[in-house]
């Protein structure tokens, strides 16, 4: 499992926790509202709309333009 593609370090190399959640961090921190997400399970595009603590807003999912709260690794970035 790699943490996205700006990521270029896999779990696997990773020696121990804090370096782990170092890396989830960075990932989280990365993001930019605006960018376009592909959401499989729910098979369609969206966009970020903000990022709060541990979950990521997405728009343009659910009808009324509601906002949807994914876990990072609920989503790939176009």
């Amino acid at each position: 499992m790699v943490f996205g593609r700006r990521s270029k370090t896999s779990t696997d190399d990773l020696d121990n926790w804090s370096e782990i959640l170092d890396v989830y961090w960075e990932f989280l921190e990365s993001l930019d509202c605006g960018t376009k997400v592909y959401l499989p399970l729910w098979d369609k595009e969206g966009e970020i709309a903000d990022i709060m603590e541990e979950r990521v807003v997405i728009e343009g999912l659910l009808p009324n333009n509601e906002w949807l709260d994914v876990n990072p690794w609920e989503f790939k970035i176009l």
